[in-house]
């Protein structure tokens, strides 16, 4: 298995087949972007590890819906297929989620799914900060929310 769920909260567990699309889900990323052999971790934590989190490494003393801390070298040849190597991490606050997906009208999984994806992107190098670069990441996060549309 390279896609590693841990609830540092216990607000609210989610059901098996919500583990089960994401793991798939980031998994078939990996496969996509040549990082078969890579393992992620998903990390479903409170406001307060975000924030603290977002303070340390982005100087930003607010809590923070998802942070991505990606741990591979550009240009580095990962998938030689002999060994597994950690890709990143993927932080989300389950507090912003559940608000999230209260204002968004749908599911906190939904939320939760959204959230992952959109971390998980940026472990593979997406970016929004110009606007190119936004709507190639939408893209991918709606081909994804399509093929994975039961969450």
């Amino acid at each position: 298995m390279s896609v590693y769920i841990t609830y540092l909260t216990t607000n609210r567990p989610f059901p098996e087949t919500f583990s089960g699309q994401l793991t798939e889900a980031l998994d078939w990323l990996l496969e996509e972007y040549n990082l078969a052999g890579g393992e992620v971790g998903v990390i479903l934590a409170d406001d307060k590890y975000l924030n603290d989190l977002n303070q340390k490494y982005k100087n930003k003393d607010k809590p923070t819906d998802v942070l991505s801390f990606c741990y591979l070298e550009p240009g580095n040849e990962h998938n030689d297929g002999a060994r597994e190597f950690a890709v990143g991490d993927i932080y989300i606050s389950v507090e912003r989620a559940l608000e999230q997906a209260d204002q968004a009208g749908h599911s906190p999984e939904k939320e939760l799914f959204l959230l992952a994806v959109h971390g998980m992107l940026h472990l593979l190098g997406y970016d929004h900060s110009e606007e190119n670069a936004k709507l190639l990441m939408q893209k991918k996060e709606r081909e994804l929310i399509e093929k994975y549309s039961g969450i």
